[in-house]
């Protein structure tokens, strides 16, 4: 008979495989998404998955928040652990002081590894130094919830110019258009007035730069 010891070391054994199993399979059903079938719509709302979930009702929660820039919580996007992680950052406290639109997507994506969110969540440059030639580019026709949208503005720089998070694709095949939740950018707020902060508006297609999505070794075990 196994003794207490060797049964525990067992069940830890068993957990860790459950959680690579896990996201072998959350990735399965990614890969699975971009395999054309003869039923296949492209506007389709993709399973999602748990670290899917987490990110957009954490976008959801901010967006209900009325985060006005300038907004004290602003430097928890910039400096906390929970978002990019630049803990040397000034306090935000003036409108312009700081391009955080990285930091927000990084705050929504909090379950993404901590490395990930400090090194090339801040900016587009890094995004796409990092992951414009890796298998997390997309086709921007195949944008889902949870991806991460860069944008261009007037600059349209390469890498793009400023980052959003897509919420809802339901408009894509009829309008042409996405929803997003961004930070650092002006739009709607929750009770329909126009402001700048977190906000909520529609993207189309043709301010689309790069659509990034995440690999399931990009996140923490759970």
């Amino acid at each position: 008979m196994p003794t207490k010891a060797e049964l525990e070391t067992q069940i830890t054994e068993l957990e860790h495989k459950i959680r690579r199993l896990d996201r072998s399979l959350n990735q399965t059903r990614l890969d699975l998404e971009e395999l054309p079938t003869a039923a296949y719509n492209r506007f389709d709302t993709p399973h999602r998955n748990d670290n899917v979930v987490e990110a957009l009702e954490r976008a959801m929660a901010e967006f209900e928040a009325f985060v006005k820039d300038p907004s004290e919580r602003i430097s928890l996007y910039i400096k906390s652990s929970h978002g990019i992680g630049w803990s040397w950052e000034a306090d935000y406290v003036k409108n312009g002081q700081f391009a955080w639109c990285g930091a927000f997507a990084a705050w929504c994506h909090t379950r993404v590894k901590f490395d990930i969110r400090k090194k090339i969540f801040p900016s587009c440059y890094r995004l796409y130094s990092n992951w414009g030639q890796t298998s997390r580019k997309i086709d921007p026709m195949k944008v889902q919830p949870g991806d991460i949208v860069v944008v261009y503005t007037s600059k349209r720089s390469m890498q793009g110019d400023h980052i959003t998070l897509c919420v809802d694709n339901s408009l894509l095949g009829s309008e042409g258009e996405i929803t997003t939740i961004e930070g650092n950018a002006h739009g709607t707020f929750p009770d329909d007035s126009y402001g700048e902060g977190v906000i909520k508006r529609k993207r189309k297609l043709i301010e689309f730069a790069h659509v990034y999505r995440l690999l399931a070794d990009d996140f923490d075990e759970r």
